[in-house]
């Protein structure tokens, strides 16, 4: 119970000195004290504050320095390392860029001769086709040329041969011939004629039956055959061989003492040949070159000239048109 009053005592006590403190400080504020000031001046002097030292050098700052010297010149030598860098990366792209560009270039190129060459072959086979048809279109008319009807004249020499050469009489004479014929176009074979005059050479040593020095004799002959071609390669020109028999008129023996074998009174025989040549065809016209064995068998030798068998072999050159 005490304590309660006095509670009450002390909470009735605080307000009250609240509400006295209250119209004070009101006051103050309304009514700030006024200051007094004094007439007299006293003299005050300021000090100056002396200037800082300046700082010495010392070896840090000269260590700084250096730290920052050296950074710079790496910051330098980075800075010139990324160019020289750069520099050989560009100079490595600008060598791959040309070894490309050359690359292509040699690629091209190459293409292109190849095209060339294969242009260039392609034409030379087209050439030699148009060449082969040419020269076998060439062959074939160079051919047929010898096809058809032809004739030529000739002339070489007459050899005596057999029991005219045994017999020791006659020396090398001379011949004349002119051929004829027809070879065919399908095949190679062709009928071959001649007209011919060989003149054996008497010779002056040897005297006939009657005493008088052995007369020349004269063999006129026409005869005729088969004729095979055989081509040379791919020439016109050609080997041929001819064979046929033929009738031979001998004249110009001494048949008396003052007469001498006529053709219009020779006898008539028949004779076999057989021989071979070579054809060279120039256009339109050919050179021929060839000889034949030609055997004449007499049934009764004539007076004057006692050779069972006349054998003699020319040997001629001639042109054919």
């Amino acid at each position: 119970m005490r304590v309660g009053i006095s509670s009450s005592c002390a909470i009735g006590l605080a307000m009250a000195l609240l509400l006295g403190a209250a119209p004070n400080a009101r006051g103050q504020q309304q009514d700030p004290p006024r200051r007094t000031t004094s007439s007299r001046r006293i003299p005050v002097t300021k000090d100056r504050p002396a200037p800082a030292p300046a700082p010495a050098r010392t070896s840090t700052t000269r260590v700084n320095q250096d730290s920052i010297a050296a950074a710079e010149r790496a910051r330098q030598d980075s800075i010139a390392a990324v160019a020289a860098a750069e520099r050989n990366r560009q100079d490595a792209a600008a060598r791959q860029e040309q070894m490309r560009r050359d690359s292509i270039v040699v690629a091209e190129r190459q293409r292109q001769d190849s095209i060339a060459a294969a242009d260039a072959a392609r034409q030379d086979s087209i050439a030699h086709a148009h060449d082969r048809v040419r020269s076998s279109e060439e062959l074939r008319v160079a051919r047929s040329r010898n096809s058809g009807f032809y004739m030529g004249i000739a002339g070489g020499s007459t050899m005596a041969m057999g029991d005219l050469k045994t017999a020791d009489v006659f020396d090398m004479g001379w011949n004349v011939t002119v051929p004829f014929g027809w070879d065919f176009s399908r095949i190679p074979l062709g009928i071959r004629f001649d007209v011919a005059m060989d003149n054996l050479l008497a010779k002056s040593t040897i005297m006939d039956p009657f005493g008088n020095p052995m007369r020349n004799v004269v063999v006129y002959s026409g005869s005729g055959g088969l004729k095979l071609n055989v081509p040379l390669f791919r020439t016109a020109s050609r080997f041929y061989l001819i064979g046929g028999a033929g009738a031979h008129r001998i004249t110009g023996y001494a048949t008396a003492t003052d007469s001498v074998q006529t053709i219009m009174k020779a006898k008539t025989d028949i004779g076999w040949y057989g021989g071979a040549g070579f054809n060279f065809r120039f256009g339109r016209t050919a050179l021929f070159i060839e000889s034949r064995y030609i055997n004449i068998a007499q049934k009764q030798p004539p007076t004057g000239f006692a050779i069972d068998k006349v054998n003699y072999l020319p040997v001629i050159l001639g042109f054919q048109f």
